[in-house]
Parts: C-alpha cells; structure tokens; sequence
C-alpha cells in the first residue's frame, strides 16, 4: 500500500503476535463477560466509507495495544487512521452513541478524550491523527488506547471502549529498512 509492505490483522482474539514476531496487539477490560465473543473484537462495515482502509476496524472494551517490535532507536512518524463505523446508524440510534478515549505513545497520552466521529465530524468518515516516537533502547513503539469510562456506556452495550482501523508507522530518518503495514492496517518498520 502507497508502496509499502501491507500485512492485514484481521484475529479476533484478545491478543495477538504477528508470524514475524514484530509486532502485536492485545485487547482487554471485558467489564461485561456475557456481552463479550471473539466477533466483537473486530467491526465491518458494507457501505459509506470512501476508503477500503476503513471499512474494518478493532474494537475493544477498554484497552487496545498495539506493540512494534525490533525498531531500530531513533523517532518515527505514527499516524493513527480512525472512522467511526459502530455508532454510525440513524435507524438504530446508534449513531448517539459517543466514543471518547485518550491515545498514548510510548507510555506518555498524546491526546485526551479523542472522540473519532466528532474528530471526522461525521459517522463513517476519516480521521488521521500524527505523532512523532522516539524508541529507545527497548527497541519497542508501544501505542495505547485507553477508555476511561466517557462518551456513551450502553449504545449498543460494550462498544464504547477504543476503536482504530489502520496503523502507519515509517522512520522519521532515512534507513535501509523498509516499512510495512498491518489491517486493521498496522504499518510498522522492522
């Protein structure tokens, strides 16, 4: 994708490693076990959006992490690729409901109660929120989405938590590696 490497992560499980161990997620802070199966990690939609990046998305209750591994120091552009595509239909009244979590970059929040519909002003529509991280010795970009009990709690139960459909991380400096991507599109150098 736009000449890079793109690797779909379309699990939907609570966590995951990729099969090159460089990158992974994990998925957690089910409040509601009964509302909770493994088609709730991972949302789809058919119609209204203008990019195929973000007809898919991960959802999670809580906290969604995402980890890139083996990253050589030295900062990076990170750019987080949100639509809002559960609380998007008028029929249902879903389109009320209100999304809100705070976004961190390597342990530190980079945005507070970030609301993607609001941010898109509209349902369905695209937003891309730009950061620079520094990974440092570890060698690891952890990005955190976090839920911290706002926006609407019951509209449809469980998914209000953190919802993102694609991930772009590329070198902020030149270097002989090249980048690539995961869908839910997770773009990570390694």
């Amino acid at each position: 994708m736009n000449g890079n490497d793109y690797v779909e992560d379309d699990q939907k499980r609570s966590y995951n490693v990729s099969s090159q161990n460089n990158w992974a997620y994990s998925c957690s802070g089910a409040f509601d076990s009964e509302i909770v199966n493994s088609s709730d990690y991972v949302k789809n939609t058919t119609y209204g959006i203008s990019n195929d990046i973000y007809v898919t998305a991960r959802l999670c209750h809580v906290s969604l992490k995402y980890y890139g591994f083996c990253l050589r120091q030295g900062k990076y552009v990170v750019k987080l690729h949100f639509a809002e595509i559960v609380y998007s239909e008028g029929e249902d009244h879903s389109i009320l409901g209100e999304r809100v979590f705070d976004v961190y970059i390597q342990d530190e929040r980079v945005q507070e109660n970030f609301n993607p519909k609001v941010a898109a002003r509209g349902a369905k529509k695209d937003v891309i929120l730009n950061y620079t991280a520094l990974v440092k010795q570890d060698h690891t970009l952890r990005i955190h989405l976090y839920w911290a009990g706002k926006g609407s709690l019951f509209t449809p139960p469980g998914t209000n938590g953190p919802l993102i459909s694609a991930i772009s991380v590329t070198p902020g400096m030149k270097s002989p590696q090249y980048p690539f991507i995961v869908q839910f599109s997770v773009w990570f150098s390694c």
